[in-house]
């Protein structure tokens, strides 16, 4: 019982922690892109693994929770340290692979 909610509690986490910077480059200026360039394709490539996971390995409403929490979540945090905070999406994303 508590392994699904601890997943799908990791699933959401990456997704949140990795939205802002995943949607930075469709809503920036090229001269902000530039500096985060690499902290941006991390980012990007976290939140479209913990996507992919999400919608491949739990349920219809599991992973409706999942997203709704995750996206729910991305609003809450915000963005002043985008090197720790993509780290710690990784992180989650690396526990749940190690879960599962």
């Amino acid at each position: 019982m508590l392994n699904p909610v601890l997943t799908s509690l990791l699933l959401g986490a990456a997704l949140a922690l990795s939205l802002r910077r995943f949607i930075l480059p469709y809503m920036a200026e090229q001269d902000v892109l530039k500096a985060a360039a690499p902290v941006n394709m991390i980012a990007s490539a976290v939140f479209l693994a913990a996507l992919a996971l999400t919608c491949s390995d739990k349920g219809f409403w599991n992973a409706s929770a999942t997203l709704i929490g995750g996206m729910t979540l991305a609003s809450v945090f915000d963005d002043r340290r985008p090197k720790l905070v993509v780290a710690i999406a990784a992180a989650c994303l690396l526990s749940y692979l190690a879960m599962r």
